[in-house]
């Protein structure tokens, strides 16, 4: 449907878009970026392909009837207060609950004066982003990591470094030199961006010992750590190690959390966890009037309902059986192919291909009904710094659909080295 006139109608200029533009973060940044997940798969002809691309819930694992109740109780007993603008830091009965829920296991004493509900984590490292970043800074990411991160922090037009990972995690000793390098050049590096616990998209932890290596790096060189925490309750067993925030003490750490993979992606409700002078700092850059009260309210309902727990430790168990069933098919009939780590926690397999180049096993792939993003898309040069690596997300395919994966894959590799 149009406008309902022309330009040419009108007589009017038309509004060039470049030339506003041209000194915001779309033209300077983000422009340049412009993988935001929707190029991560091929187009397949494939009749209900098998989608192993984005990281979300296992859809029908989502606790609606639970959720329902809560948004009931509130809409009876609070609807006037969620249903009008709730403030910046968010409702106090959330952040209140949230940081009943992270003392126990952390042994920090955070109150709910240490927590700002933001919309979902990208909303938090953007909020993170407009506090603390200049243009020029400096900011140290993982290499690989989320992209969706990158592309934030390129959008506040930092430069970024990346720092490779190993199977304990960010290769903590390559900082050093890094940070004397950027410091020479008259920089500094403001923020390092760390997704300690089963890492997006390699599944990696970063060990204790790691974890202290960057407190004290950074403590040193004045830099602020951004923990993205956002996988650590899908654990298999064993939680990860304490939190870099936790470890710290709370000290020059920004800690962040989100209800999107251990509840929905839908509900766009994150929340940061500092010390009160950062909280205090973050809400002076806050100018949304913040999130639905309706959503924090009905969410601080359901985890004083205490079924947040039992939801988890329902879905721990199904993701460790999506991981199980997805590595024994890949084993299976893969090997000569792969080489991977079942990971201990989130949802992702980090794949290295033996042979066959990345993005012809994904075309092949695309064709046997399988899509899946590229590793490269997660590092910061794409193909220029990697070549060789899939990431395959486990969580939101069914386990008959994963056992599935691994004899098509070994046709997609097949015709991906010429022998199909």
């Amino acid at each position: 449907m149009g406008s309902g006139y022309s330009n040419s109608d009108s007589g009017m200029r038309e509004v060039d878009l470049k030339s506003l533009l041209s000194s915001s973060a779309l033209g300077i940044g983000a422009g340049s970026v412009t993988d935001t997940g929707f190029a991560w798969t091929l187009p397949t002809e494939v009749e209900n392909p098998i989608v192993l691309s984005a990281g979300i819930p296992d859809p029908d694992s989502l606790p609606v009837q639970d959720l329902r109740e809560a948004f009931d109780r509130v809409l009876t007993t609070s609807k006037d207060e969620a249903l009008r603008y709730g403030g910046v830091l968010g409702f106090e009965g959330l952040r209140i609950a949230l940081a009943e829920r992270h003392n126990s296991p952390d042994g920090t004493r955070s109150g709910p004066e240490n927590f700002l509900i933001d919309n979902g984590s990208a909303g938090c490292i953007d909020t993170i982003c407009d506090a603390f970043l200049d243009p020029g800074d400096v900011v140290i990411v993982e290499g690989p990591t989320f992209s969706g991160s990158t592309r934030t922090f390129k959008g506040h037009q930092a430069e970024i470094i990346q720092v490779p990972l190993d199977r304990h995690g960010l290769k903590a000793d390559d900082l050093p030199t890094i940070f004397q390098r950027v410091e020479e050049s008259g920089k500094r590096v403001k923020l390092l961006y760390t997704v300690c616990d089963f890492q997006n998209p390699t599944g990696t932890t970063l060990s204790q010992e790691r974890r202290r290596q960057l407190i004290k790096l950074s403590r040193e060189h004045q830099t602020l750590i951004v923990e993205d925490s956002a996988y650590a309750d899908i654990f298999f067993g064993v939680p990860p190690p304490l939190s870099v925030y936790a470890i710290a003490g709370g000290q020059g750490v920004l800690k962040v959390g989100s209800f999107s993979k251990i509840l929905a992606t839908g509900l766009r409700i994150g929340w940061i966890q500092g010390r009160r002078d950062f909280i205090d700092a973050l809400v002076r850059v806050r100018f949304d009037m913040g999130n639905s009260p309706l959503l924090q309210r009905a969410l601080g309902a359901y985890l004083e309902s205490g079924k947040l727990d039992q939801h988890l430790d329902r879905v721990r168990a199904l993701y460790a059986k999506k991981c199980d069933v997805l590595s024994e098919s890949l084993h299976q009939h893969c090997s000569q192919y792969f080489n991977f780590e079942r990971p201990n926690g989130g949802f992702y397999l980090w794949i290295d291909c033996i042979g066959p180049e990345a993005q012809d096993v994904r075309r092949e792939a695309s064709k046997e009904g399988v899509v899946f993003p590229l590793g490269s898309t997660f590092f910061l040069n794409q193909e220029r710094d990697d070549s060789t690596h899939l990431r395959l997300a486990f969580s939101a395919a069914s386990l008959a659909e994963l056992e599935r994966v691994g004899p098509l894959l070994k046709v997609a590799c097949d015709r991906a080295v010429g022998e199909g």
